[in-house]
């Protein structure tokens, strides 16, 4: 054994520390607000400090039925706050997140919200309960879209989010590709087994879904308690070897084993020692580790350079302005009229650009079109071999339980369709806006390059934003599959009829009621994927227009203050230059310091 209750097969070292960004942002800042003409990156300035000091790390729990996952985060809240069962829980997740008071937040389709506020955990248990458990919220019954538990944990104080997802292999069959389709939005996920069994053929089919769609994955051995030091050696080699032959090939195993129960027993009593024979804290310290140096440093990077862009503004307006002092009034107009009709220039390429994302965009929503089509062509397959079967199955058909399989059916199949739709139109997505991204910092940057060109200054070419779009908060949809239409009344003359003549008449209204349920729900998909595409290429629009529009008031306002400042005070010239050159050795430290 590696280490007290953690196997691991590769060894784990910090990465290196980089340099203070949070200090450099804040004296940043200073600078930018003691001068009127960059009031442009006081907000930008703000907004990385703001995302540098409020990132989150979402990390989705995912277990079989009965691992212990209610169990296991309560040990980690060190409290008996969420509910535990023998029965499987509902579809609704629970976001457990930080907070100095304890609350629940309920969130309703439609929009509407409820609270709950109390320090005592078994209040909010038995709250939560109401909206989570099966027993008093049967199949959702209530509406529910997602529940958010407030809590005063140290792990979530270090900007953890933790997830609760559905269990897989319970009475729910499509809660497995729901849970598939929101992890690509999560940072990792930390999946439950126990040693009753030890790995299930279920959850290997289930992990290597997973391992696709999340780049890290924490394997926790829950229920060592019932276990013997030799068992557990036993069973966290058997795991491990599985996961090897099976799931990951010879990649790292990262399985902790630790015992829930214990952890929750040992804040009951206040007893430090079997806390630490749980085996949470030595994965607690594990996940700090993931989040201080794995996590975090790869977004400190991104900002990092995104903060570095922005100096080199800060940089390029500041020496604009110095020339504009330095020169004459003439020359200086002289400079300006060429300049504009750089911008000219630019704004022609950008509106042919736009063009072309228009014309990519009209293509994608005809092929939104296209895929809808032969969706509904797939499912009307798909739902007619269901009810085929039971025609010929050579036993009397009753139209009820054709309705009932669809019922049970529909939500597994559409479910799965969604993540194969939304896969497909993420990665054409992808490579449409990777393609016009490139395109728009170039003409972005082009200005840049006519900004130092006219006015003699130094180029300095952008990153662009490779790797600088944030992960976007994980969001859950409990999407409203329509598994049967309303209830028709077997027609009475049917039961007067000879066999053939009834089936006949059931088959005729049996295939109306699926043309019914393949409109509905291919809509429903159809619809929501086309939101997201219209939500993304009006955002990605919107930005784009910011950025060019930014970076043109910035040469002219360089520019612009320069004039008005020499006309306003004409005999302190030598002053106002004085005070640029200091802003531009200013401005040069603090690259240095970036580029460090």
């Amino acid at each position: 054994m590696a280490q007290q209750n953690s196997y691991t097969s590769a060894s784990h070292t910090s990465s290196k520390e980089s340099p203070n960004l949070h200090i450099l942002l804040s004296s940043l800042k200073e600078t930018a607000a003691a001068e009127k003409e960059f009031r442009f990156f006081e907000e930008k300035i703000a907004d990385i400090d703001e995302r540098l000091r409020g990132e989150r790390v979402h990390l989705a729990v995912l277990g079989q039925f009965k691992r212990g996952k209610s169990s296991f985060l309560n040990a980690i809240l060190r409290a008996q706050v969420l509910p535990t069962s023998v029965i499987p829980l509902t579809s609704v997740p629970t976001y457990l997140r930080h907070a100095g008071t304890r609350s629940v937040k309920i969130r309703f389709q439609g929009g509407r919200e409820e609270s709950f506020q109390s320090d005592s955990a078994d209040e909010l248990r038995e709250y939560l309960s109401g909206f989570v458990s099966e027993e008093k919220n049967p199949e959702n019954t209530l509406h529910v879209e997602g529940v958010e538990l407030f809590f005063d944990s140290q792990i979530l104080e270090r900007g953890v989010v933790l997830i609760d997802t559905p269990g897989i292999g319970s009475t729910h069959l499509h809660n497995t590709e729901a849970t598939l389709n929101f992890l690509p939005l999560c940072d990792a996920a930390l999946f439950l087994l126990s040693a009753d069994p030890p790995i299930t053929e279920t959850e290997i089919l289930f992990l290597k879904e997973v391992m696709t769609r999340v780049s890290k994955v924490f394997f926790i051995l829950n229920k060592i308690d019932y276990l013997s030091p030799s068992e557990q050696q036993e069973v966290a080699d058997f795991i491990t070897s599985v996961l090897r032959q099976k799931v990951i090939g010879q990649s790292e195993v990262e399985l902790y084993a630790l015992s829930a129960k214990q952890a929750l027993d040992s804040a009951r009593m206040n007893d430090l020692t079997l806390l630490q024979k749980s085996g949470i804290p030595k994965f607690e310290e594990r996940l700090e580790q993931f989040i201080v140096h794995e996590k975090k440093d790869v977004l400190a990077d991104a900002l990092k350079r995104k903060t570095a862009d922005i100096v080199n503004d800060m940089l390029m307006q500041t020496r604009i302005s110095l020339k504009a002092f330095r020169m004459p009034e003439e020359e200086l107009n002289q400079k300006l009229a060429l300049f504009n009709e750089k911008i000219s220039e630019a704004e022609r390429q950008k509106t042919l650009s736009s063009d072309m994302l228009a014309g990519d965009r009209k293509r994608l929503m005809q092929l939104l079109e296209e895929q809808s089509e032969l969706l509904r062509k797939k499912s009307r397959q798909h739902l007619h071999g269901i009810m085929n079967s039971f025609f010929e199955s050579g036993e009397e058909v009753k139209e009820n339980d054709v309705r009932a399989a669809f019922s049970a059916d529909i939500p597994v199949f559409f479910e799965k369709e969604l993540g194969t739709v939304s896969d497909f139109f993420d990665k054409k997505v992808a490579e449409i806006i990777a393609f016009h991204r490139k395109r728009a910092d170039e003409i972005i940057d082009a200005v840049r390059k006519s900004a130092s060109d006219v006015f003699d200054i130094p180029y300095h070419e952008h990153e662009g934003s490779v790797g600088l779009e944030f992960v976007r908060e994980p969001y859950w949809v409990l999407h409203q599959w329509k598994s049967t239409l309303l209830p028709l009344p077997e027609d009475l003359i049917d039961r007067l009829l000879p066999r053939k003549r009834r089936e006949r008449r059931v088959r005729k209204r049996l295939e109306s009621q699926i043309e019914g349920l393949v409109l509905s729900n291919v809509e429903n998909l159809r619809w929501s994927t086309l939101q997201n595409l219209d939500m993304t290429f009006r955002r990605f629009v919107s930005n784009i227009d910011a950025e060019f529009k930014e970076i043109v008031e910035i040469t002219k306002e360089a520019v612009n203050a320069a004039v008005e400042k020499r006309k306003l005070y004409s005999e302190s010239i030598a002053e106002n230059v004085a005070h640029l050159e200091s802003l531009v050795e200013s401005l040069s430290r603090y690259m240095q310091k970036l580029s460090g």
